[in-house]
């Protein structure tokens, strides 16, 4: 599938709301380069192993849609999907 986009909207605990639409090939080249090790230095934050692991997997079957969400430790919500 070609042009296919991630999109994550982020509902953060003091209210804010941020929306990423980023190119699905793009993503891919951040996660094979390590761009997203700057979680792995906050306590609270995400796993971000399984988290990429489960972004990798749907772009690798080529998945559409809803792919998740997760709800971190200090209450920030993270809707995933690719369109």
């Amino acid at each position: 599938m070609l042009n296919r986009t991630l999109v994550i909207n982020i509902h953060t605990f003091t209210g804010e709301y941020i929306n990423l639409n980023l190119p699905v090939e793009f993503v891919k080249r951040l996660i094979d380069n390590n761009c997203f090790d700057f979680f792995y230095y906050k306590e609270d934050a995400i796993d971000c192993d399984k988290l990429l692991k489960l972004v990798n997997n749907a772009f690798n079957y080529d998945l559409t849609g809803y792919i998740g969400e997760i709800t971190t430790a200090d209450n920030n919500h993270i809707e995933l999907s690719i369109n």
